[in-house]
């Protein structure tokens, strides 16, 4: 009988040999511009990427416009605060948005809410006026 089995023989360092065209083909797809490290330890494919963000001054007016949106919403009983505090923001989104600066959506959201609320304020300062009048003109008869 005869034995089918290859006899084919793997030499001993085939996987060392893989490893090591595997590890010399990925150094050589590295740029050259890669490889150089300068003094301060990057290197000048990194010197290209900016890592800084600044934040732009009116975001900061939009997020104030949308906190003070919600804010006159939630207060929107108390006329004073509410329609204060919605007038600010009103304001605060509406230059945002004109200046064209970051935050548009915010500032959008801030002006919405600032409205409503601002709208919701007025309407209970309305209805506050009217029952004290009411109240008052109600007293006098009695009184008098």
């Amino acid at each position: 009988m005869e034995n089918n089995i290859n006899n084919d023989v793997i030499p001993e360092n085939s996987a060392q040999n893989n490893t090591q065209n595997t590890a010399d083909s990925v150094v050589d797809s590295i740029p050259e511009s890669a490889e150089k490290i300068e003094a301060d330890g990057t290197t000048s494919a990194s010197q290209n990427i900016n890592t800084t963000q600044e934040a732009a001054p009116s975001s900061a007016m939009a997020i104030i416009s949308l906190v003070l949106g919600i804010f006159s919403l939630i207060c929107c009983c108390t006329v004073v605060p509410a329609v204060s505090a919605a007038a600010i923001g009103l304001i605060l989104g509406i230059i945002s948005l004109k200046n064209n600066y970051g935050g548009k959506s915010m500032a959008t959201a801030g002006i919405v809410l600032c409205s409503i609320g601002l709208a919701i304020g007025a309407v209970m300062g309305i209805f506050g006026l009217i029952g004290s009048a009411i109240t008052g003109l109600y007293n006098m008869s009695i009184h008098y």
